[in-house]
């Protein structure tokens, strides 16, 4: 570590890969924590160094800790790469020896791990992931500037190596070992499916570990028990366990350890940040994913945060603290905000300042009730009025740094049978094309259990457009408007060539009926939006093309979500 002038930039990852491998909304909780003390541990190693750390901002506030790190000073690389890898595999240990000291298993029979002695000659399981796991990205140069783009010029050389393995595949990904305590044993026949006494040794290790989980009082009794005992007694008891592992789940390690870290004894060991930050904090619970149970995912993230950083390198380091020192508060007292959702119905996941991501949601409950089943109402009206939560940073941003800032927004409304991981990449694409159309908008992908989905994109300030709708009865936003009328209306036209949204040889897209009938349902929006010249920021680009099928994805998304918005 040295204390020479210049600037040190660095991150690693993956991120978004390790975040989105998750089937459960605690397993998303578990990978952002992590990532979360990860980055922490490497800024509390430059500032105990001596070094200043120009960004993130609250470098003392762990959860929530972006990856991104800008350092005055030169942070050696290999420093920071022992930190990233140390740490974390401090947390494989402490999660692998908690397994071992608490789930009754004779530790001869582990063979997931070797002793330190032996790893020079064959690393283990949990070793080998310890070690392949991150890569490290790093930049140095004299300046802020300068050090940012080494960073990317490097990123450009890989260093990561994947991991190979022999055995049955974790039920999550598919793609990795199942971690179980007979995981790396040596055998003759490599590749072989388990044997029955295998498959009631793996079996054993998961039931043990869902109810010791679950039931961490009962722990010697529990952890004796026989996989029989294990299983009458969750034939009578199905809702005793699950909380943190379903019995019938199969894990690899680092999705394991995942779930451990939200175990509240294991991460007071390893130091790491909560779930529930304080007892007055509401109780953990699981997404409602039963049939008719749909879900809302939203996904932001800062437009164009990397030219503004840029831009204020080359002013001052004091004014890019200051920027991120903003971004890191507001995410913090984002997550925070108790009126952000109603109530029981929805978490901030992670807010690192520039970038979120939460849910809407239905809590599991003991009882079949639909007493706090989310509402559609409720999700338009949060959508409404989500943007009012970044207005009095935009208007600080604005007065003190002299730029604008916003935010560009992927919402997800998915049905009961879509995977969590698939919804989550759903959420990045949904985020991807707010910003690829001019940014600080939201799209709305609605996905349905097919895997199909239908999807609008609008800017922030037309959102309300949704509410300008009136039926042919004369009912509009408040009064249950129909809009059964549009959908069928606009459907019937598309059968007939009315509305073509594709160019064809033999035929062009035209505007005109299409526009006729927004504004006979929409109170002449359209007259608006052509005397004020809008249809570029409307739609993309002012071009029939654009603006029909801007039209159609309004039907499509408006009729998904309001045509029975009181279910």
């Amino acid at each position: 570590m040295s204390m020479t002038e210049g600037y040190t930039a660095i991150s690693f990852a993956p991120v978004q890969g390790f975040i989105e491998k998750s089937r459960k909304l605690r397993d998303l909780y578990g990978a952002s924590l992590i990532l979360s003390y990860l980055s922490s541990r490497i800024v509390q190693e430059a500032l105990c160094s001596g070094l200043e750390v120009i960004s993130p901002g609250l470098p003392t506030i762990q959860k929530g800790m972006p990856n991104r790190i800008l350092i005055k000073g030169k942070f050696e690389r290999n420093d920071v790469q022992n930190i990233l890898l140390n740490e974390w595999q401090k947390i494989l240990i402490i999660c692998r020896e908690w397994i071992e000291d608490n789930i009754g298993i004779p530790k001869t029979e582990y063979y997931w791990s070797q002793p330190e002695d032996q790893i020079g000659k064959h690393k283990g399981e949990w070793e080998r992931w310890g070690s392949h796991t991150w890569e490290i990205f790093w930049g140095y140069g004299a300046s802020i500037p300068d050090a940012m783009e080494d960073l990317e010029t490097r990123k450009l050389k890989r260093d990561w190596i994947g991991i190979n393995w022999m055995g049955e595949s974790s039920s999550l990904t598919g793609t990795d070992a199942i971690a179980w305590h007979q995981l790396g044993k040596e055998s003759n026949q490599p590749g072989q499916a388990l044997t029955p006494d295998q498959k009631d040794q793996l079996e054993l290790f998961y039931r043990r570990l869902s109810w010791l989980l679950d039931n961490p009082e009962d722990r010697l009794q529990k952890s004796s028990l026989s996989l029989q005992a294990l299983r009458e007694y969750e034939e009578k008891n199905p809702d005793t366990s699950g909380k943190y592992l379903a019995p019938n789940e199969r894990l690899s390690i680092p999705e394991l350890v995942k779930r451990l870290v939200t175990y509240d004894k294991i991460a007071d060991q390893i130091g790491m940040a909560k779930i529930k930050q304080k007892s007055s904090d509401p109780e953990f619970k699981e997404i409602n994913r039963n049939a008719g149970y749909w879900t809302g995912w939203f996904m932001g993230d800062g437009d164009e945060v990397g030219d503004k950083l840029q831009l204020l390198a080359t002013q001052s380091e004091d004014q890019m603290k200051k920027f991120t020192l903003k971004m890191r508060e507001w995410g913090k007292e984002f997550e925070a905000k108790t009126d952000l959702f109603p109530p029981g119905k929805g978490r901030v996941i992670y807010a690192g300042g520039d970038d979120f991501l939460g849910v809407l949601y239905s809590e599991q409950t003991d009882k079949n009730s639909n007493s706090n089943k989310l509402k559609l109402t409720e999700v338009l009206n949060w959508l409404l009025h989500l943007q009012e939560h970044w207005e009095e940073l935009q208007a600080s941003i604005k007065e003190d740094l002299n730029f604008d800032f916003t935010f560009s927004v992927g919402f997800v409304w998915a049905g009961h049978q879509v995977p969590q991981r698939d919804i989550l990449q759903h959420c990045r694409e949904a985020e991807k094309r707010s910003k690829s159309l001019e940014r600080d908008r939201l799209t709305i992908r609605v996905v349905f259990n097919s895997g199909q989905f239908v999807q609008w994109t609008c800017p922030w300030k037309d959102l309300d457009i949704l509410k300008k709708y009136r039926d042919r009865d004369g009912k509009t936003w408040g009064e249950n408007p129909n809009w059964t009328h549009i959908y069928n209306d606009w459907a019937q036209l598309k059968a007939r060539h009315g509305i073509c949204l594709e160019e064809t040889v033999k035929r062009s897209v035209k505007k005109d009926i299409p526009l006729a009938l927004f504004n006979l349902y929409f109170d002449q929006i359209g007259e608006r939006f052509n005397e004020e010249n809008r249809w570029d920021e409307i739609a993309g680009e002012n071009k029939n093309l654009a603006i029909v099928n801007w039209l159609n994805d309004l039907v499509q998304v408006g009729w998904q979500l309001c045509h029975n918005s009181n279910m």
